[in-house]
C-alpha cells in the first residue's frame, strides 16, 4: 500500500473539492490531525486477526418481528356516502 503524506497542499486540495474556505492556520491544524488519524489506522492494520471471525455487530441480532396473522377487517368505505351505487360512488353526469 502506498503511503500518502498529509501535507498542507493535500488539505488545501481537499478543502477546495469540498468547497471549504480554510484559513492557513486551519489548514495546518487539519493536516496534523489527519496525520494522527491515519497513523492510528496504520496501527490497527498491524493487529493480528488470523483466525478471528468477522464481527459486524457487537451484539448478536435476532429478528424481533411477530408472526403475521391475517385478521378480518370489518370496514365499509361506502357506509357514509350519499351517492353510492352498489359498491361504487356515483359522480356527476358528464355532458
Amino acid at each position: 500500500m502506498a503511503e500518502t503524506a498529509v501535507t498542507r497542499e493535500l488539505v488545501e486540495r481537499l478543502a477546495k473539492a469540498a468547497r471549504l474556505n480554510l484559513t492557513p492556520e486551519e489548514t495546518g491544524r487539519y493536516a496534523q490531525q489527519l496525520s494522527v488519524i491515519l497513523d492510528a489506522f496504520k496501527e490497527l492494520d498491524q493487529v493480528d486477526t488470523e483466525g478471528v471471525e468477522p464481527s459486524y455487530h457487537p451484539i448478536e441480532l435476532e429478528d424481533a418481528l411477530r408472526e403475521d396473522e391475517p385478521e378480518k377487517w370489518e370496514w365499509d368505505p361506502l357506509a357514509n356516502v350519499v351517492d353510492a351505487e352498489g359498491r361504487s360512488i356515483r359522480g356527476p353526469r358528464i355532458k
